[in-house]
């Protein structure tokens, strides 16, 4: 194992991770609580302190995007960019993933895989997706209630509904890969110390890899 490690993540990447994840994590908590008739316990104070919580991490949540947009404009633009950038490559690789890869470690087919790999471009489209239903519901529910009519707060309801159940299904599906797969659980190590192995770099993202070796052997 090469003792060289690679900057992954800054520190305001992280910050962003952590708040936008602790968030949806009380707002997914809170959200079942509303949702749910099981916890129906949650009726009367129990059920203010819930509504509260869910609007505070709200704030949170809609903030965290922010947070590595002013600690380094140039380079959060860079990731979301590579994140929203589509090759055919990526389909390719996204099939071979799904199918072979993560359950076999069979890299057969495997196309090299960038800064991001297309697993997870997949998870940062959806949760831009459905970050963007639950806030614009959100606000709707939250603010223009008794301004707008009866019919669209029902339909804002089912769809913040329905957005929250498929974030947390990616949400659960990206901790599992992060922190148990054998494969990527590496990973976690870009979040917690912002830098992964230069072996893990090579091997999983030999693009993103081979571009900071020109750019190193460049300066």
């Amino acid at each position: 194992m090469n003792g060289r490690r690679i900057l992954r993540f800054t520190a305001g990447e992280r910050i962003f991770h952590w708040v936008y994840f602790i968030s949806f994590l009380v707002l997914a908590v809170t959200g079942a609580f509303l949702y749910l008739p099981v916890f129906s316990f949650t009726m009367g104070e129990a059920g203010e302190t819930s509504r509260f919580l869910h609007r505070l991490f709200a704030v949170g949540f809609l903030m965290s995007p922010l947070l590595p947009l002013v600690r380094s404009p140039r380079r959060y633009l860079q990731n979301l960019r590579e994140a929203f950038t589509w090759r055919g490559e990526d389909v390719r690789g996204l099939w071979v993933i799904l199918t072979r890869y993560y359950w076999t470690g069979n890299p057969a087919g495997l196309p090299p895989q960038g800064k991001f790999t297309a697993g997870q471009k997949l998870h940062v489209v959806m949760q831009f997706l459905t970050s963007s239903v639950l806030a614009v519901t959100g606000l709707l529910l939250w603010f223009m209630s008794g301004m707008v009519s009866v019919e669209v707060l029902r339909w804002s309801v089912l769809l913040h509904g329905l957005s929250a159940f498929v974030a947390v299904c990616f949400v659960l599906i990206h901790l599992y890969m992060v922190i148990f797969h054998p494969l990527t659980n590496e990973a976690i190590a870009a979040m917690t110390l912002g830098t992964v192995s230069e072996d893990y770099a090579r091997d999983h993202h030999p693009k993103w890899y081979a571009a900071l070796e020109r750019q190193r052997v460049g300066r």
